[in-house]
């Protein structure tokens, strides 16, 4: 088990900054923000170019991204493995995770429905 957090260490300090961007420039798309400085930014998110036909993605970028992304769902894999395994209670961490899927289920379930 200590090999799995020391995977889920690195892989962690390696991705955090740029999971930390996707989840803030997801933030400002969420709420419609919108400035020529966060539409340029967003373009790293998005893979997409602007109407003007610039944009900050590239190649390299987008296969560091999916790196990220295999990487992501491991270390969130291993994080729960650990959370059952050393929590104080398996119980709680499973209806953390059951809330976790329903929560949002029933936000667009309401959604689809009215």
């Amino acid at each position: 088990m200590q090999k799995l957090r020391s995977i889920h260490l690195y892989l962690g300090c390696v991705f955090a900054p740029l999971l930390l961007f996707f989840a803030l420039s997801g933030i400002w798309q969420t709420l419609g923000i919108k400035t020529p400085l966060l539409r340029l930014i967003a373009t790293i998110h998005t893979s997409h170019e602007l109407k003007s036909g610039g944009g900050l993605s590239s190649f390299s970028l987008k296969v560091f991204v999916l790196i990220m992304t295999v990487s992501f769902i491991i270390m969130t894999i291993l994080g729960i493995v650990m959370a059952v395994k050393y929590g104080r209670s398996r119980w709680v961490v499973y209806g953390c995770l059951v809330f976790g899927v329903l929560f949002p289920l029933v936000l667009v379930l309401i959604r689809m429905f009215t």
